[in-house]
């Protein structure tokens, strides 16, 4: 069990040190608003890849299938992802709260959002899955599925987590962070849509 754990936790936390959607929208919102506010879309953010995982567990050929045959579907998250970058990247940076006075749960929502529209998390558990399954005697079912999932969770919460403090330190020592971090994430988001545009026209 214990073994199940440590590795969920381990590739989920290495997967999620690479500049991402998830990772660069919470350094974003540490810097902009708090890092509680952080946190918020952390935890969400975490939920919505352990559901992920299962659904790579149990239905993985059946979704992988269902991704790449479905043309209109990459389309719609190719050009939102392109949109939406091109956005943040030309926004301005809100000015940072001193006080922490929204209510619970107001950044929920965004975390919830990014994670389910990332286009990268099911196929690439996908993948890690089949990999481990190859490589361990890792049986994912009963107990040891949960614990992998618990090691999945908190390797997520862990990592976006040193992305809160890491942006703390900017927030506090750099007057240009919330412009450098919505470029950075404005850049990314669009470079993982044109990627899976060029993916589609490729595939054409």
């Amino acid at each position: 069990m214990l073994v199940a754990f440590l590795i969920g936790a381990l590739v989920c936390f290495a997967s999620t040190l690479p500049f991402g959607p998830i990772n660069l929208t919470v350094a974003k919102t540490t810097v902009e608003k708090s890092h509680l506010r952080a946190l918020e879309v952390a935890a969400a953010a975490s939920l919505v890849e352990t559901l992920q995982v299962v659904i790579a567990v149990w239905f993985g050929r059946v979704i992988s299938t269902f991704l790449e045959n479905s043309v209109g579907f990459r389309v719609a998250v190719a050009s939102l992802f392109i949109m939406l970058g091109f956005y943040i990247f030309r926004r301005q940076p809100a000015q940072s709260l001193q006080t922490d006075d929204h209510y619970f749960g107001s950044e929920i929502k965004t975390g919830l959002l990014v994670a389910a529209v990332n286009p990268q998390a099911i196929p690439f558990w996908i993948i890690a899955v089949a990999a481990i399954g190859d490589y361990t005697s890792l049986d994912f079912d009963g107990w040891a599925l949960g614990f992998f999932l618990g090691g999945v969770l908190t390797g997520k919460m862990l990592a976006l987590t040193g992305f809160i403090a890491v942006s703390n330190y900017l927030k506090a020592h750099m007057a240009e962070s919330g412009r450098l971090v919505n470029h950075t994430l404005g850049v990314v988001l669009m470079v993982i849509g044109i990627i899976q545009w060029l993916r589609i026209l490729f595939a054409a």
